[in-house]
């Protein structure tokens, strides 16, 4: 059976504050806000939608084909999910701009300040089934992603 998983494939960037984030915010202050926080820890994940569900069926004992957007920063990741039984051979890179990813600052109470770049993943739009594949697949699961990226696949597969 041929799947192709569309979607997102990014970094996620985790950081934990070692204070709290209402320590350094002032009431009357909140239209000009202006901060900076040191960070004590970081941790790099690889992640994205449709990268996580390739993994785990790979984990499953099937070869889905991961399909997506990628930036010039791709390469260890590419190689990872490879080894995991993931192909990517139809993923487009595209060196021009970095993989989407996901910025995260978590501090003592867990409120969190995010940030997402969408970098190679609004290029996803442009990115249709006929383009990566041959033949039809048997099953196209398509996840978060650029939103106008999963409405041209839905109206492709249908």
């Amino acid at each position: 059976m041929e799947i192709l998983i569309s979607g997102s494939i990014a970094y996620d960037y985790l950081m934990r504050f070692p204070g709290r984030f209402t320590d350094h915010l002032i009431g009357d202050q909140l239209h000009q806000i202006s901060l900076s926080f040191l960070v004590e820890d970081m941790t790099k994940h690889w992640g994205g939608v449709a990268a996580n569900i390739s993994y785990t069926m790979a984990l499953l004992g099937t070869r889905p084909k991961l399909m997506g957007t990628v930036g010039r920063d791709f390469g260890d990741y590419r190689d990872w999910l490879e080894r995991a039984g993931v192909d990517t051979s139809t993923v487009r890179q595209i060196d021009e701009v970095f993989t989407a990813s996901f910025f995260v600052n978590t501090d003592l109470d867990n409120n969190q300040i995010a940030s997402f770049y969408s970098g190679a993943m609004a290029h996803a739009k442009d990115l249709r089934v006929a383009d990566v594949m041959a033949s039809k697949p048997d099953l196209v699961i398509i996840s978060p992603n650029d939103p106008q990226a999963m409405s041209n696949l839905t109206a492709e597969c249908r």
